[in-house]
């Protein structure tokens, strides 16, 4: 019995070392494109992705760049997604960031896919609070409700009606976040600050969006995403 309660006490210690090393982590590695002499337009790019194992692959930098500003991938919401306190760090960490960004009257995009849509938006409301304006991309990242707010149209509208919000949602019905995205976006279909664009692909497919926002290429039309999709 008591060798039982030692290997228990012993495995609690290393999971709460570990989840204590991940959080520690997912805040404090970022990552800070800049893009070659001469070819920096003035604008500066946010990139939050969600979970799973394509955020391993990103958290490097591996393969991503913007083509006309810097780009910050910070170090998401990794494996614990929303029910810790990984997104909240990643906003209070680049949050100054971006402010300075905004400052020195550079255009901010900030995009989030999946549940890189909770720490995108956060940061675009406090920009907004402090009287600046950009572009938010909400990639199958509209969350329901989450610490005391309710993610409908209702508070786009009351928070980020002087941004220019893109919101794209897929056809997947196998997750709860591209629903509830679809349904924000039917409901912002006539608001003139939202662009809703609902895709035809699954969840995963979203992710070529954001590749192509940071290439400077223009978001198809809402539909199939067909080609894009594939590439």
């Amino acid at each position: 019995m008591l060798k039982k309660c030692l290997l228990a006490v012993m495995l609690l210690s290393l999971l709460t070392a570990s989840c204590a090393a991940e959080i520690v982590r997912i805040g404090q590695t970022r990552c800070l494109l800049e893009p070659p002499a001469g070819e920096d337009h003035g604008r500066r790019y946010a990139l939050f992705v969600g979970s799973g194992d394509y955020f391993q692959a990103t958290r490097n930098c591996e393969g991503l760049s913007a083509s006309d500003g810097t780009l910050l991938i910070p170090e998401g919401d990794g494996r614990f997604e929303l029910c810790s306190r990984a997104s909240d760090q990643v906003i209070s960490d680049i949050r100054d960031t971006v402010l300075s960004w905004a400052r020195e009257g550079h255009e901010v995009i900030l995009i989030g896919y999946s549940a890189g849509g909770y720490p995108a938006t956060a940061l675009a409301v406090y920009l907004a609070q402090e009287g600046f304006a950009g572009k938010l991309y909400l990639l199958d990242g509209i969350y329901g409700d989450y610490r005391g707010i309710t993610y409908n149209a209702d508070y786009y509208r009351a928070n980020l009606d002087t941004w220019d919000v893109t919101m794209c949602a897929s056809s997947s019905t196998s997750h709860n976040i591209s629903e509830r995205s679809r349904k924000v976006c039917e409901d912002l279909m006539e608001d003139s600050f939202a662009d809703c664009r609902q895709y035809d692909g699954t969840h995963e497919d979203m992710k070529t969006l954001y590749l192509m926002i940071l290439a400077g290429e223009e978001l198809p039309e809402p539909g199939s995403l067909g080609s894009a999709a594939a590439q």
